[in-house]
């Protein structure tokens, strides 16, 4: 995806968190976009990622997410609860890449080492359970009480982000460009 069309998405996206009032989206949505303005506009990025298949990813979890909170019908709570989860669980997969790609670019590597996937997926959880508490608190519901929801989010989180550091050699080939990928 082209930057030029992951800013006509970013439009499309607001459009439909502020139409479906689904207001707790525009919390994450600045974070989520600026951070994207950001790597597009990063020559390490453009030049040795391959850009428009990680702006597609990026984008395309946001666009889910509001797809699917936005949706005007309920199926049965069982697959709720399958939907959720697999929405938190990409949560976790997803902005790991995205961290480890802010990583790489920061430190200017092409790979990372156990113990910097594990950073990663340190940083992301504690990130994770703090967001738990910020829904509930966004929510008005009792800030230090974990529901089985909550637990649930975290539980899959953690399942997104195990997949990230178990499947990253494969990630890294797929998110790098062939030139600028050397084992």
């Amino acid at each position: 995806m082209s930057v030029s069309r992951v800013r006509v998405f970013t439009v499309f996206i607001l459009l439909s968190i502020i139409l479906s009032k689904q207001y707790q989206l525009l919390y994450y949505f600045p974070v989520m976009f600026i951070s994207l303005e950001y790597l597009n506009s990063n020559k390490q990025y453009i030049s040795a990622y391959n850009y428009k298949f990680l702006n597609a990813l990026f984008v395309g979890y946001v666009l889910f997410i509001c797809i699917d909170r936005s949706r005007p019908y309920k199926f049965y709570d069982g697959i709720e609860i399958i939907i959720n989860s697999f929405e938190h669980l990409l949560f976790g997969f997803i902005i790991c890449i995205k961290m480890a790609v802010y990583y790489s670019i920061f430190l200017n590597k092409l790979s990372l080492q156990k113990n910097e996937r594990l950073g990663i997926v340190i940083v992301f959880n504690i990130f994770g359970f703090l967001n738990e508490f910020f829904q509930n608190w966004y929510k008005h519901q009792s800030q230090w009480h974990l529901n089985f929801d909550s637990r649930k989010d975290i539980l899959m989180n953690i399942t997104g982000t195990l997949l990230f550091y178990f499947l990253f050699e494969k990630i890294n080939r797929m998110v790098h460009l062939k030139n600028s990928y050397k084992l």
